[in-house]
Parts: structure tokens; C-alpha cells; sequence
């Protein structure tokens, strides 16, 4: 029996798609014109009928860029836009004079009322995800005119049923206001700053209550890096982090001389991606866990990276590993054998190697041969591999069919095929044949052979 919608659900349904239409792929400018024009919709939906307006307006209100949409909502006698597109209370008329270019900066000219926080709680808690990884968090609004709005909030939160947060920039004058923004609703937060501003102690002390403010995060993302200072308490941030039970999915920016230990008393993880930065020589420390659902490590010199984890053990079903740095080849091969038990373990069903490639002699110096792929070859239950950023070219058909047989489960298998090369492969339809009778499961591929290389038919007429 199928489930019936209620009206107000089927409304729901329809103002969704009106503002997110499905299956519908856009470019970014065309997507933000477009968005305008939905929202636009929504907002003349919520006038036209009084059973649309609640429901309209949770659409039109539930993703924000930034929070001034909800300030220009105030009464327009309580704030100006000056000429530089920033936000500001309106108060005694203060000229600043800059080159021959003048700007006006008027702030407080009444206070806030009970009236204008009504219209600020009428639809603040309609927002579910707020900022994104382009726009400033706090758009152009002054720090003076947050600050007035937060002296209002009973509970001390501006956006009382956040569900995602994202700050890829924060002015650090507003860093007291994080605290007014960690809902406990909130699931997924990132705090991945561009600008290297977030680092400082006010941020640190409401980060370190992560576990209290906002309870149920399943998804962090942040820059341990920023808060990696003499200023700073290095081990406030991870050690939050380790409280949160229900956290599931985990993206950080590690200091390459730190101690990543700390990354054992993650409770529950599934997901784990790790960014190593700074060119520092990197220290060892132990990471163990019992299983991963996927392990992400961005290398910048494979070599001296791969030290760096050589003590870790964490049994993963899938690995990727991103570097920017490689040598050689034989570099590659003696890194894998060195996480060989430690990150290649037994589970592991999925192994992706991305490295960037500048000048195609260095392409060359890395390309794989069949040594560089024996330390992956005594994993028969890989399903998925993943090195299509990597020159192929010195790969024969021999080397390539006792790789493939090693993995009988294989269903994907993209070895290559992300670039041109100049050298020419020496794969030909014979290692193609042999690929596709070895693994029955493929279901995709990515391959460069070469195609005008055919050997004698055989006896029953067949080219292969």
C-alpha cells in the first residue's frame, strides 16, 4: 500500500522543485540566475494564498549564502547601506575619506525593539543551512549591528534550528558569534577559513564546547592547522572533536610536525579525510582504529609523508591517496609496500591514486610498471581501482593480464586515461581481451591502448 501525502506535503514537494529542480544540471551564473527567479516565485507564492505562505516561506528560507538577507528584513529605518555594500546601523553621520573616493558609515539611530526581533524570530528559525564556500558568512553586515541583534536573543542563538553551517570566511571581529550560531540541531559544520583567520582564542573557547552546544554533529570539517599556534592551545580543538559521539564523517588540515594520536578516540568514525600541510619534517605518531568506511590523505611529497603514517593501522574499504610530489615509480612502489598492514589491509575494496602531473618527462619517471603494482596485487577482493591521473604507457599486455587476474572481483577499473600522453602505450586489443574475459563484474572502464596493433587471427577466425 502506497503512503499518502498530506496537502501541506504535496505543497511542500512542489515548492522544493520549484527552487531546486530535479535532475536539472546548470552552470554556476546560470544557476544563480535562476535561483533568483525561484526565490522570487516563492516569495509571490507565499503572498497569494494564505495556505502557501507558511510552506513558501520554509522553502524560500531554508539555504542561505549569508546571513544578511535576514538583517535586510528589519525595518529600513534601523539600518543604510552605504556605498560600499556593507551593511551598518544608522546612527550620527561619520566621513571617511580614502584617495578621492568617500564613503559614508552611519551607525545606531534607535535602538532595536521588540518589534523588529519579533521580525527577525519570524524567520530565522525557518533556516536550515547557512553560508557556503565562496561568500563571507556575515555578507556585508557591520559588526556593531550583529552584535545589537545578538543582545536580543533569549536563547542565545541567531538561527535557533541550524542544520548546516559552513564558514570559508569569518571576519575576526565577529568570533564571539560563532556561539550563536551552533545550533543543537546542527550535523554538519565547516570551518575550512581561506584567510588563516580563525585561529585565535575567543574561537578556540566556543570550539571546545562543540560537544555541549551542538551534540549531534555527524560531519566536521576544519583546519587544525589555524588553530596550531603559540597563541593558541593547540589541543582545544581536538580534544572537542573526540567528545562528539554521533560524529560519522571527518575532513581535516593537519600540521605535518604534529601529533595526530589524538585521532584514535574518534568514537564511530566512517569517513576520514586528511590534508597534511606544512613543509616541516613530518613527526610519527599512532592512529589505530578498528574499520573505516573511507580514508582520504593528501600527500604533497609521497615520499616523506608516507613515513609519516607508516604507524598508523587503519583497516579501510576504501583508499585514496592524493600527492603532488613524486620522483619516480620505485617512490611509489616503496611507499605502498611501507602501508602495506597499516593502511593496505585485507578489507580494503577500493584504491584510488590521484597525483599531479606538470611536464610529461615527469609523467614519464612515474609511470607504472608491473613492480609498481605488486604491492597492490595480493588484494584479490578490490573492486574498484582508480589511478587515472598516472602514465600507463610502459605497461605491455603481459603486465597488464597478471594484474587483472590477481583481482577476479574487479567491477571498475580506470588505469591512464585522465590525460594524453606522448609516449604511446604498448597495450593493444590483446590486453583488452584478456581484461575483459579475466574480470566477468566490470561494469566500467578506463583504458589507453593502442588500437592499431592487431595479431594474426586464430584459428577459429578471431582477431583476439
Amino acid at each position: 500500500m502506497h503512503a499518502c501525502l498530506l496537502i501541506p506535503e504535496i505543497l511542500a514537494h512542489i515548492f522544493s522543485d520549484i527552487y531546486h529542480p530535479c535532475g536539472i544540471d546548470y552552470q554556476y551564473d546560470y544557476s544563480r540566475h535562476r535561483q533568483k527567479a525561484s526565490r522570487r516565485s516563492l516569495a509571490a507564492l507565499s503572498r497569494v494564498c494564505h495556505s502557501f505562505k507558511d510552506i513558501a516561506l520554509d522553502v524560500l528560507w531554508t539555504e542561505l549564502d549569508n546571513l544578511e538577507p535576514l538583517f535586510t528584513c528589519l525595518p529600513h529605518d534601523l539600518w543604510i547601506r552605504t556605498p560600499e555594500r556593507k551593511l551598518v546601523r544608522t546612527s550620527h553621520f561619520v566621513l571617511i575619506a580614502a584617495f578621492i573616493i568617500s564613503y559614508q558609515c552611519q551607525v545606531i539611530q534607535r535602538t532595536i525593539t521588540n518589534a523588529d526581533w519579533a521580525i527577525f524570530e519570524r524567520y530565522a528559525p525557518r533556516v536550515r543551512v547557512l553560508g557556503n564556500r565562496q561568500s563571507d558568512l556575515f555578507g556585508g553586515i557591520d559588526a556593531e549591528f550583529v552584535f545589537a541583534i545578538m543582545g536580543c536573543c533569549s536563547q542565545s542563538l541567531l538561527v535557533p534550528k541550524l542544520r548546516v553551517l559552513c564558514c570559508r570566511s569569518y571576519p575576526r571581529d565577529l568570533h564571539l558569534c560563532m556561539r550563536y550560531l551552533l545550533s543543537p540541531d546542527l550535523i554538519h559544520l565547516c570551518l575550512l577559513s581561506e584567510e588563516d583567520n580563525l585561529g585565535t582564542n575567543i574561537m578556540t573557547s566556543v570550539l571546545s564546547g562543540l560537544s555541549r552546544h551542538s551534540p549531534r554533529l555527524e560531519v566536521v570539517e576544519v583546519s587544525i592547522l589555524d588553530f596550531h599556534s603559540e597563541n593558541v592551545s593547540s589541543q582545544a580543538i581536538p580534544l572537542a572533536l573526540c567528545e562528539l559521539t554521533h560524529l560519522q564523517k571527518a575532513t581535516f588540515v593537519l600540521p605535518s610536525e604534529g601529533d595526530s594520536s589524538w585521532l584514535s578516540h574518534l568514537v564511530g568514525l566512517q569517513e576520514l579525510c586528511i590534508d597534511f600541510a606544512g613543509l616541516s619534517p613530518p613527526i610519527r605518531s599512532q592512529f589505530r582504529t578498528s574499520y573505516l568506511d573511507k580514508l582520504s590523505i593528501g600527500l604533497l611529497n609521497m615520499d616523506l609523508r608516507a613515513r609519516s603514517v607508516a604507524e598508523w593501522v587503519v583497516p579501510c574499504r576504501q583508499l585514496e591517496l592524493r600527492c603532488s610530489e613524486v620522483k619516480s615509480a620505485a617512490v611509489i612502489a616503496r611507499c605502498l609496500r611501507m602501508l602495506d598492514d597499516h593502511l593496505l589491509c585485507d578489507v580494503l575494496e577500493c584504491f584510488m591514486l590521484y597525483m599531479f602531473t606538470l611536464f610529461e618527462n615527469e609523467a614519464i619517471d612515474t609511470a607504472f610498471t608491473l613492480h609498481t603494482f605488486v604491492p597492490l596485487m595480493r588484494f584479490s577482493g578490490l573492486k574498484e581501482v582508480d589511478i587515472e591521473t598516472c602514465c600507463m604507457s610502459l605497461l605491455d599486455d603481459d603486465a597488464l593480464g597478471s594484474i587483472v587476474k590477481s583481482w577476479p572481483c574487479l567491477e571498475r577499473l580506470y588505469l591512464g586515461c585522465k590525460n594524453f600522453w606522448s609516449t604511446p602505450p604498448k597495450i593493444t586489443f590483446r590486453g583488452l581481451a584478456t581484461l575483459l574475459s579475466t574480470c566477468p563484474n566490470l561494469k566500467g572502464l578506463g583504458l589507453v591502448f593502442d588500437a592499431t596493433k592487431l595479431i594474426p587471427p586464430t584459428e577459429i577466425g578471431d582477431v583476439c
